[in-house]
């Protein structure tokens, strides 16, 4: 299976909900060298993986594909838990609100884990 590290870029991007402006504004790069990042035109050079790895907080192995230990096995776990987990991460790494109530989204993410686990 070939591993295509623009797709998973543009997905760690998307996920995020940024524009390709936005993640080159934070990579200090055009926006056209972003584009070409994800399309695979362009090679991601080492500095820029160590760059989105920190800003995504993702190591540079999950980004390259290799197989790394797992911290936490998710073995035994639904699709439907694993998938809350995933969401659960991503609120928190980059929370869709700034303040000290919860957003519909993280109210609906700890509605998912009671549902989930509980």
């Amino acid at each position: 299976m070939e591993h295509y590290l623009g797709e998973k870029l543009k997905k760690l991007r998307e996920n995020r909900g940024w524009t390709q402006a936005d993640l080159a504004k934070r990579l200090n790069k055009a926006v056209s060298t972003v584009s070409g990042y994800e399309s695979d035109a362009h090679a991601i050079l080492l500095d820029v993986l160590a760059s989105v790895s920190s800003l995504f907080s993702v190591s540079t192995d999950e980004l390259l594909g290799l197989d790394a230990p797992e911290l936490l096995s998710l073995s035994g776990l639904t699709e439907e838990q694993k998938k809350t987990l995933v969401r659960l991460r991503d609120e928190l790494l980059a929370p869709s609100q700034q303040g000290n109530d919860l957003s519909p989204q993280q109210m609906e993410i700890l509605h998912d884990i009671i549902k989930a686990f509980g």
